[in-house]
């Protein structure tokens, strides 16, 4: 077949491909959930926190370390660049992040993970069902 022929794909489909590789690997879990009725009123101000944890494995420790590292700061770059399409909730920001790696000797293969923890705000109407 004729290079000119070989199907292509667009960045839009590339992307899409990246992010479901991406998200194979990822977890993510609601860890705190805070109400401040006092901020604005007839608003309520909520401090959703949530926790992204990635997991990867690699034929050695170094590229263990590595593929976590990597994973870690391709979720940081895509919730940053990230704006919510629903009203009322802000932009997510990290809080810290752990880092662990299980050792050749001690597993089959080579594993990272990570956690990281973000916080976000969300506004919700005074005496609304997600109000406290």
């Amino acid at each position: 077949m004729r290079d000119d022929m070989q199907p292509t794909m667009t960045e839009a489909e590339i992307d899409e491909r990246r992010v479901e590789r991406i998200l194979r690997n990822l977890v993510v879990n609601a860890i705190d959930w805070t109400a401040d009725e006092l901020a604005e009123p007839l608003v309520v101000h909520y401090t959703l926190g949530f926790a992204v944890t990635g997991y990867a494995t690699a034929k050695t420790n170094i590229l263990a370390e590595q593929a976590i590292g990597a994973l870690h700061a391709q979720v940081v770059a895509a919730l940053s660049g990230w704006t919510p399409a629903e009203a009322g909730l802000g932009e997510p920001s990290e809080g810290d992040a752990d880092f662990g790696l299980i050792d050749a000797e001690d597993s089959a293969k080579p594993t990272g993970e990570f956690t990281a923890r973000f916080d976000m705000l969300c506004l919700a109407p005074l005496g609304s069902p997600y109000a406290a």
